[in-house]
Order: C-alpha cells, then structure tokens, then sequence
C-alpha cells in the first residue's frame, strides 16, 4: 500500500513537473509585448527561441531519466538489497544515501555538462574552463554529502536519544544553522568565487551617497569575477548586520551604464531597506518545520518500510522518501507561495529605485540584463505563477507606469 502511494505521489510530481516544461517549450513562440520589441533583433530573437528550446530539452530528458531511474528502484526494492544484513543503522543508511547520490550525482554532471559546456558555450554565455567545471562539481559534491550524511547522521542520533522531542531540538538545529550560512554566506560563496571593493571613483561615490541618504550600512560593495563564469550579468544583496554586502558582477560593470547601475544598486538596496532576506528566514523556517514533521512521522512509523523490502526502518530511505516524494508534493504549494512573496518583494524593492529618481534608468537597466541574460520577455503565465521569483520584465515595466501616473494624479 505503501508503495503505491509513493509510487502515485512520485508519477504526480513528474507529471505536473513535465506539464509546466512542456508549457514553457511551447510559450517560446508566444508573442512579444511591443513595449519590449527593442530588446532582440529578428535573428537575435530566434537565435533564443533555440536557446530555449535546447535548455528545455535537457530539462525535460533528464527529468524523465531520473523519474524512471527512481520508478525502478523502488519497484524493485532496490535500496533495501543493497543494505540488507547491515545492523547498524548508520551504515545502513550512508549505504542507501551513497546509491542515490552517486545516481543523481551522475545525472547531474552530465546534465550541468551539456547545459554549460555545450549549449551556454554554443550560445556565447560560459567563460568556464573544464578545469574550472570539474572543480565546481567537486565542490559542490563535497558540500551536498556534508550537509546530507551529516544531517541524517544528527537524525539518527537524535531520534534514538530523545525520541518525539527531535520535534523541536532538531527543527532549533536546523533553523539555527540555516541562519548560520546565511549570516556567512559572504564567506562561503568565496569558495566558488573572488570578490574585490569597487573601486573608487564616481559610481562608488554615488552608491555610497545612496546608502548614507537612508543611513544603511553594509560591509562593503563588492566586484564578484562573474565573468571567470559567465557573460550574463546580475547583483545582489546578501548577508545580515555586520555581513551585509551588496554584489556586483564584474561583466555588469561593462555592460551597464554608471546611471542603470544605480538605480540597479537601489532596487538592491530596496531589499535590504525592506528586510527581505529576514522575511525570506521565515519562509525557512516554515519549510524546516514541515520538513521536520514529517521526517519525524517517517521514523515513527517502521512499518511502512516492509513494503519496499525492509526488515523496519532505514533513515536513509526515509531520507529519499522525504525529499524525493514528499517534499516535491508539498512544494508545489510552498513554492507557489514563495514565489508570490519573492514576486511583492520584488515590485517593491523597484518602487526603492522609482522613489530614489531611478524608473527610467532602471528600466533601461533591466532591459540590458534581459538582453544579455537571454530572458524570455514572454513566458507563459503558469509557470510565472508557480516559479518565477521574479516578476517578467514587461510586469515590471507596467508596475513603474503605473507608479508615474498615480504621482501625476497626485500633482
């Protein structure tokens, strides 16, 4: 019973998964709002069209790869084979965890491959080398088997010691280092990047102004080496209190004007004026609980495990079942509401650059980051809905027209 449940619930997630692709696939040939017609050429325009479209395919290929591989493993009991005649409940579980991470670390990697190193490089956009690819993976690995075999490993020993109480003392663990990475989150994304002050000069004077006008601290602005990486251009606010640092790429520097750049460094510094990264914790922290929940009812209940070949429980199954079952389900509901809340903080942080004397150039702004990002000026209306953080830019575009002629009907 059991396993058919999750079964349903894993071809539901995909299914709907796959729904949304497919609707993205066909919205590349959506009309453009004429507002937004100066951003492509005609060949510009079609050279994304294939963009898309090639970005889509490996989305969809490897979703329906990893759907199939999951589908298998767990009709035939897979997991529980591999394990079977191991006593002790941590190597139990690090040799189930092992098996589906050396799967998705497979599929991943290759799938990173041909979207960096083969359609980004056909496109003009990666600057990484092979050696820096490889070296990001590895990285990435290293962090991705820390944060999972240690996390599981706390479960496991938590569980047994305190019982129902990990309700609490895990999800305090969970909250707390979750606010950890964020408060040193300046610190960590060193390990895949170099940053440097923006140098002195009229740009880093105006900036400075800016933030001095509404007696905002930050730690420091900062160049990132985007351009090691990528040609596509972005900024971003991070980091809390003392660690609070405003980025910006190195390629956007380039590509945008002093004026743009500004009002770019506003609407960042909206976010911050806002405390939209603490309003994002809360988001955080809601997810942990339910994760916790869950993960704690998964253990309570041994007995689901006899249906996928267990003799009882086996928290690192319990661990795929949670993230690879459960939470995808959930998540369409967690996500669909995260993605409205990042939307609202979104429009507002564009009122911060509005209200600063910045419409125009940030529109301007944001118009040369569509350009040189490759954004789609015309997604379908779904997906927005459910995954997009950000508003489109033509939504941005009407909601700053709107703002000027509500201030006209003032004067």
């Amino acid at each position: 019973m059991f396993k058919i449940i999750a079964l349903v619930i894993l071809t539901i997630t995909f299914g709907f998964d796959m729904f949304l692709k497919i609707r993205s696939y066909l919205a590349r040939n959506n009309k453009v709002p004429e507002e937004l017609s100066d951003i492509y050429d005609e060949e510009t325009y079609l050279k994304w069209k294939k963009y898309k479209a090639e970005h889509l395919m490996v989305d969809i290929i490897f979703s329906s790869i990893s759907y199939v591989i999951t589908l298998v493993l767990i009709l035939t009991n897979v997991y529980a084979l591999i394990s079977g005649g191991v006593e002790n409940v941590y190597l139990s579980a690090l040799i189930v965890l092992g098996l589906n991470i050396g799967i998705s670390l497979v599929t991943g990697t290759i799938s990173e491959y041909i979207k960096t190193m083969k359609i980004e490089e056909k496109y003009g956009f990666n600057k990484s080398s092979m050696k820096t690819f490889v070296a990001d993976q590895i990285k990435g690995l290293i962090l991705s088997l820390l944060l999972v075999l240690g996390s599981v490993s706390l479960f496991i020993a938590l569980y047994t010691n305190i019982g129902d109480y990990i309700l609490i003392v895990f999800t305090a663990i969970l909250f707390v280092f979750v606010l950890f990475i964020s408060f040193l989150y300046p610190f960590f994304s060193k390990i895949f990047n170099k940053f440097k002050p923006l140098e002195e000069g009229e740009l880093r004077e105006k900036l400075k102004a800016l933030l001095e006008k509404h007696n905002y601290q930050v730690k420091e602005i900062k160049v990132m080496d985007a351009s090691r990486r990528t040609s596509k251009l972005n900024a971003y606010f991070t980091g809390f209190g003392r660690t609070k640092e405003i980025v910006l790429y190195d390629n956007l520097l380039e590509k945008v004007s002093p004026e743009e750049i500004v009002a770019i460094f506003a609407h960042e510094m909206g976010h911050g004026l806002h405390h939209d990264t603490l309003k994002g914790q809360i988001m955080s922290f809601l997810n942990i609980a339910i994760i916790v929940v869950f993960a704690w009812l998964l253990a309570k209940f041994p007995q689901i495990y006899s249906d996928f070949g267990f003799a009882g429980l086996n928290y690192g199954f319990a661990f795929i079942l949670l993230m690879e079952i459960i939470m995808p389900l959930i998540s369409i509901v967690l996500g669909l509401l995260s993605s409205i809340r990042s939307r609202k903080a979104e429009y507002a942080a564009d009122k911060q650059a509005y209200l600063e004397g910045y419409a125009d150039e940030l529109i301007s702004g944001l118009k040369v980051l569509s350009k040189e990002n490759f954004a789609d000026l015309s997604p379908d209306p779904l997906v927005v809905l459910i995954h997009y953080s950000h508003p489109t830019l033509y939504q941005r575009m009407k909601a700053i027209e709107k703002l000027k002629q509500e201030e006209k009907e003032v004067k």
